[in-house]
């Protein structure tokens, strides 16, 4: 007899995948789960390795975590809401390696590993109506064995991420330049530009958060961006804002108020592409410029309403959104909550784009929802009947921002304390 559950696909066991298989497991009277990873351990980004190119299967390094990393969203506000962490004493912004072992002790809590396949490529993910309903075929390879098989769900959620991709912009003459040139993807120590000249083409957050590292050994560090202005921060004599780059030739870069530095070394931190080489050509998926559709609530195809995508919203606080997301999901499947029709959502959809073009966010930025987030998690939270952030969680990540602004070398220095749903104390360690 066939199984009455619901199978669900998890592509990816990084956070998101893990926040879909928690929700999962707990009703697996309902569902069966699969939960697929390609390397040999859960953590996905979080997982540092000294690897930058290709690992011993041939395929690509996933992870883009570099040596000295540390959140940039304190840990108060940055827990997964049903798991806090254990040591609330602490620095708020911590070190990659603590959120490893985080996420494994998620994993070991809701006693998730014996539903993941470690080793795992998901080679294709294919579309098909038997009985009048949509099913996925879902091909996949032992990495360790060769073998490959083929199997059915229900449902499929990608949690495959999309910081392994880098998007790097072209330049004219940037084939001139002979100096070392890596996306951060590729970054992982500052001491190898002891003494250089570099130039860093990004200023969000990993493109701050790495030259401020780099500029602690190297001579220069030229902070390239675009921004309508100039960061207002304090920063060492050495690293200096300069606007985007024209053009190279050679070691000589020119930049966009025509003012020219010699560079040795170039780290791109322009971003990542979306990315999901394993799926049919049957499933629409537009991801050119940095943006994917047709996706409805960031997260539903909207012609494939049991084919889910994790992780697209940028500028969030990413894992409790992924657990009112991966709860969206399952009120969809259990239908609860009632979708429009595939015109009605793109309708919806389209409006809203217009909207935010009007405004003159171009197209690659409408998946950053900065101060639209909380409308968002609302909206998520209230549709799936789940609670949803605290007033507190806004009021500190507000005050973030704002240090960050003031200083971005030293804001990371500050410690939250959340005092109830309303209000936090914050204070400042030197050694922090």
């Amino acid at each position: 007899m066939p199984s009455s559950k619901t199978r669900i696909a998890v592509v990816g066991g990084g956070v998101a995948g893990l926040m879909v298989a928690r929700h999962v497991v707990a009703k697996l009277n309902s569902y069966n789960l699969v939960l697929f990873e390609q390397t040999d351990h859960i953590g996905g980004t979080w997982v540092y390795t000294d690897e930058t190119d290709l690992d011993k299967y041939g395929l690509l390094i996933h992870s883009s975590m570099y040596k000295n990393l540390r959140t940039n969203i304190p840990k108060e506000i940055m827990a997964i809401p049903d798991f806090p962490f254990q040591d609330l004493d602490g620095p708020s912004f911590i070190h990659h390696s603590l959120i490893k072992k985080y996420l494994m002790s998620y994993a070991k809590h809701f006693n998730l590993y014996p539903y993941i396949k470690l080793n795992t490529l998901v080679k294709r993910v294919e579309p098909e109506t038997i009985n009048g309903r949509t099913l996925w075929m879902v091909t996949y390879e032992s990495l360790e064995t060769k073998t490959e098989i083929t199997k059915i769900f229900d449902a499929v959620v990608l949690c495959n991420g999309h910081y392994t991709v880098g998007r790097i912009p072209h330049i004219p003459g940037i084939e001139s330049f002979r100096g070392r040139c890596v996306h951060s993807h590729q970054y992982r120590v500052p001491e190898i530009y002891t003494g250089k000249k570099v130039c860093i083409l990004g200023a969000s957050w990993s493109g701050i958060d790495i030259a401020v590292e780099v500029s602690q050994y190297a001579d220069k560090v030229y902070l390239s961006h675009n921004l309508p202005e100039q960061l207002n921060s304090k920063i060492s004599d050495n690293l200096k804002q300069k606007p985007g780059v024209e053009s190279i030739q050679g070691n000589i870069f020119t930049f966009r108020d025509s003012s020219t530095e010699e560079v040795d070394d170039f780290i791109f931190c322009t971003g990542y592409k979306f990315t999901y080489p394993f799926m049919s050509a049957k499933v629409e998926i537009r991801t050119d410029d940095d943006h994917v559709e047709p996706i409805y609530k960031h997260l539903v195809h909207m012609d494939y309403t049991n084919l889910f995508f994790m992780g697209l919203p940028a500028l969030v606080i990413p894992f409790p959104m992924f657990h009112i997301q991966a709860q969206y999901i399952l009120g969809i499947l259990e239908d609860r909550i009632k979708l429009p029709s595939a015109q009605q959502m793109r309708e919806e959809y389209e409006i809203e784009k217009k909207s935010l073009l009007d405004q003159g966010i171009p197209l690659r930025h409408i998946n950053k929802l900065k101060d639209r987030q909380w409308a968002y998690y609302d909206h998520l939270a209230t549709t799936a009947n789940v609670t949803g952030f605290l007033p507190v969680v806004k009021k500190i990540m507000d005050h973030v921002l704002q240090m960050r602004k003031v200083d971005f070398t030293t804001y990371k220095n500050y410690q939250y304390r959340i005092i109830d749903s309303e209000n936090f104390s914050v204070s400042y360690c030197k050694l922090c």
